[in-house]
């Protein structure tokens, strides 16, 4: 199972020091001075462990699964486009539960970076490990070319349901690329994991869900019409 990293920031108090007192002909003002710097220095203090408690950043892991052969004529590029995320998920902070009608969120708990572009990387990392005979690149990668099949997904849930599981709703579908490519797969999925006992192991077990997700979308790729063969057309 992939390591979940979580980052925390950390705030660095700088404190000033009180000049040295020379002569005690200075003594009441410096008793005066000392005392209204000991009270601005316990309120640095406190101000500093009030921001102090910054957010906790999470991130998804990489799941390995079983490796899938691909059959001939299967594709063997394939481009991952950035997934579409239901709007009141598509936030810094997590989204921890979701009943139905009440959304949940984590009061220190955020993805390290934007949840689109992490299912996007997770899930063509989970792909290319089911996959090791295929190019599988996200859309926008800086390293890409032109895709033989095109994955698509829309989450609707990423965090507890209802009855306390982890869950992962959504729909993804599995195509050919291209202008004439055949009529796509369409899938609805909805797929539960364990009880979490904190974020922690709400996003080990988010990740493990998507490399399920990969488990799905491996063996759609698998069933696609296989490409024409040149050497007929």
């Amino acid at each position: 199972m992939g390591t979940i990293r979580a980052m925390t920031r950390r705030t660095t108090v700088f404190s000033a020091h009180q000049p040295a007192v020379a002569g005690p002909a200075q003594g009441g003002l410096t008793r005066r001075t000392l005392l209204a710097g000991g009270s601005l220095g316990l309120m640095a203090l406190g101000l500093a462990g009030c921001a102090g408690g910054g957010p906790v950043y999470y991130t998804l892991a990489v799941v390995p699964g079983a490796v899938v052969p691909l059959p001939p004529g299967a594709p063997t590029v394939v481009e991952i486009r950035q997934p579409g995320i239901a709007g009141g998920l598509n936030r810094d902070r997590i989204v921890t539960a979701d009943d139905g009608y009440r959304l949940s969120i984590s009061s220190t708990g955020a993805w390290s970076d934007s949840l689109a572009e992490q299912l996007g990387r997770v899930l063509a990392g989970d792909l290319a490990q089911r996959l090791p005979n295929a190019g599988v690149f996200v859309e926008n990668d800086a390293v890409s070319t032109t895709p033989q099949a095109i994955v698509e997904l829309s989450v609707t849930r990423f965090s507890t349901n209802p009855q306390g599981f982890v869950a992962l709703d959504g729909t993804v579908l599995v195509r050919r690329a291209g202008p004439a490519a055949a009529t796509p797969v369409i899938q609805r999925v909805t797929l539960q994991g364990a009880r979490a006992g904190n974020t922690l192991d709400m996003v080990r077990e988010l990740s493990t869900l998507v490399g399920r997700l990969a488990d799905l979308v491996a063996r759609s790729l698998c069933a696609l019409p296989p490409l024409p063969d040149p050497a007929q057309g």
